[in-house]
């Protein structure tokens, strides 16, 4: 996989008819932020109005991004230049951009300043120190790592190899893989509950959610999803899992206990990233085709309403001080 390069100027672009170019907005009160690829562009939508409140101007074509426990800003991969933006989320600008090399995708921050890198195209993880943003070493996993996902304390990382098939599991600790995974065809996106005992995995090719036991490193179960589950989360409860169906623009919403999914809401175009507020009424999605996010009521799981993005909305993650 290559990516074009398209690289624009950093930044900031405030919404017409709110402040000039040259003030800073505030941040929302209870962000969600959506990392639009095609426009190069990480959008902010306030979920108390669900009105996008600020745009940041990235550039380039970002991939994925990660919200740091550490420092509180966003760290954002650009697969075509080997960089990782960091974004300032109080004052909603880009304020330092990290070289990391090679095609930098999915990305995991920890809560003592280090955070993690899959790179693409080398089949490896970098690891950073972001105090210093100095990449402290390397380590190798299976191919094309996708989406990475870290535990609450920071010990132990998942990665979702999609041309090996597997997740690959890393001790922190001792920066060593301990543990390869096989899943289903195509693994990719990576969702580990509130408790951090179960990993939910959406497998793109096999159209199948596997749920693995963390404690044990094994898988419990593969579900049917709809086609080409892009991406997947927990209810903030643990009760439910939500899973984004490219192909059949829809949310699957799955029993997180007995692993059967129960409902179907419709949302837009290639739906991939999906997250859910931290008072675990409503949902957001990203639809990728279609630019825009749709928000879904978790109460009676349907869509309330579409907000549109600009182009290319793919990733979208819940602010720490979301309600």
């Amino acid at each position: 996989m290559r990516w074009l390069a398209e690289f624009a100027a950093l930044s900031l672009i405030v919404l017409a008819g709110g402040q000039p170019a040259s003030a800073t907005p505030a941040a929302p009160v209870q962000p969600v932020y959506v990392l639009c690829q095609d426009d190069g562009i990480l959008t902010v939508i306030d979920s108390r109005t669900d009105e996008i409140a600020a745009k940041v101007k990235l550039g380039g074509k970002p991939a994925s991004f990660s919200i740091s426990p550490f420092s509180g800003h966003a760290l954002v991969t650009q697969p075509n230049t080997g960089d990782v933006n960091v974004v300032d989320l109080r004052q909603l600008t880009v304020i330092r951009t990290i070289k990391v090399g090679g095609e930098p995708f999915g990305i995991a921050a920890g809560p003592k300043g280090h955070f993690y890198v899959g790179d693409w195209s080398a089949d490896r993880i970098s690891v950073v120190d972001e105090s210093s943003d100095v990449v402290l070493k390397t380590l190798p996993v299976g191919r094309s790592p996708a989406h990475l996902a870290l535990s609450g304390d920071g010990t132990r990382l998942y990665v979702a190899d999609r041309e090996s098939n597997s997740v690959a599991v890393v001790d922190t600790t001792k920066d060593k893989k301990i543990r390869d995974i096989p899943v289903g065809r195509a693994p990719f996106a990576l969702a580990l509950s509130a408790d951090g005992r179960r990993l939910a995995v959406a497998n793109v090719q096999a159209a199948t959610l596997s749920i693995i036991d963390t404690s044990t490193l094994q898988v419990l179960s593969a579900s049917a999803t709809r086609q080409m589950p892009y991406g997947v989360t927990f209810t903030r409860d643990q009760s439910r899992i939500l899973v984004s169906n490219q192909a059949s623009g829809s949310i699957s919403v799955f029993d997180a206990s007995t692993h059967v999914a129960h409902a179907e809401i419709k949302v837009g175009r290639y739906p991939e990233g999906v997250a859910v507020t931290r008072n675990g009424r409503k949902a957001y999605v990203a639809n990728w085709f279609s630019s825009t996010v749709s928000v879904i009521d978790l109460t009676t799981d349907t869509e309330i309403k579409h907000i549109k993005c600009p182009d290319g909305p793919r990733m979208v993650l819940v602010g720490p001080a979301s309600g």
